[in-house]
């Protein structure tokens, strides 16, 4: 038996060789992957919030976490390149920053909350707030997508119930017959209610139609599609001003004027009036709001 060995002396054995021949290889093991730097820290009573990102990286290294007293309780991992994590509004200077500081009552239901803006990265994209009650208790209450936005989205207060609204904007036109730059995207009010944030239709009512300004758009429009050689829709080019109306009066809670103002500014020369209200209803129907904005004016 003297010339037995111990297997786990063996494999100490070749561990052993390995280290020596190749150093950088453990060293590497025992670092483990790279963390992107620390971007931002905010703290309230026991919570504390850590945001990770690389500006200069568009690796999907970046993340948040949150720790109550010293211990994490949640951590979110970006999903996309150049994904970045920011703790309240994603601009320091707007305007709303202050409303939406880590601690203050967001929601209006008397405890204290945090945002987390989202900013996915890529051009025309994509900003989401993530929602957290901070309070004795710890949940996430949801989430919001802005999509394309990173400046039109807000939290602001226009009720003298406690409590921020959201405003954000649809975006299910988006480069529907136009290019995203003239892409229309009506304004949405979202307010706390049961649980998250819900459309508030009562706040994106308007009591009238200003029929000026709207003979003004149809005008416009008219002007723009009088050199027009006929066609029928949808290759005739018919202005995105023609739905952006259309959206702005359906998501003011007037939507017998819109179906009364395309009628009025469709240009006599083209076809497919019928065709084009049609293809505008089914689009409009893939809006993730569809089923407040389907009652809104009716």
């Amino acid at each position: 038996m003297s010339g037995w060995k111990h297997p786990h002396t063996a494999i100490t054995i070749v561990m052993f060789s390995v280290a020596i021949s190749m150093p950088g290889l453990v060293a590497a093991v025992a670092a483990g992957p790279k963390s992107p730097p620390l971007q931002k820290t905010a703290s309230y009573g026991g919570y504390t919030v850590n945001t990770y990102f690389d500006p200069d990286s568009n690796a999907k290294d970046a993340y948040y976490e949150i720790l109550k007293d010293s211990k994490r309780i949640y951590r979110y991992q970006a999903s996309e390149r150049g994904e970045k994590f920011v703790i309240g509004t994603l601009y320091d200077d707007d305007p709303d920053a202050r409303l939406v500081a880590i601690g203050r009552d967001i929601t209006g239901d008397g405890k204290p909350d945090l945002v987390i803006s989202e900013w996915t990265g890529g051009a025309n994209c994509c900003l989401i707030f993530h929602l957290f009650e901070i309070g004795p208790k710890f949940r996430k209450i949801g989430s919001v997508d802005a999509e394309y936005g990173d400046q039109g989205p807000h939290f602001f207060h226009m009720t003298k119930r406690a409590g921020l609204q959201i405003q954000v904007y649809d975006f299910t036109f988006a480069n529907w017959h136009s290019d995203f730059a003239e892409s229309p995207a009506p304004r949405v009010i979202l307010r706390y209610e049961r649980g998250r944030y819900r459309v508030a239709s009562d706040l994106m009512c308007t009591a009238s139609v200003d029929m000026d300004h709207l003979a003004a758009r149809i005008q416009k429009i008219r002007t723009q599609t009088k050199e027009l050689h006929g066609g029928s829709w949808p290759d005739a080019d018919i202005p995105p001003a023609v739905w952006a109306t259309m959206l702005d009066l359906i998501y003011s809670c007037h939507r017998l004027q819109a179906w009364l103002f395309v009628d009025e500014a469709w240009p006599k020369k083209v076809d497919g009036e019928e065709n084009f209200i049609t293809d505008f209803t089914n689009q409009l129907k893939k809006s993730p709001y569809w089923s407040t904005v389907s009652q809104l004016g009716t």
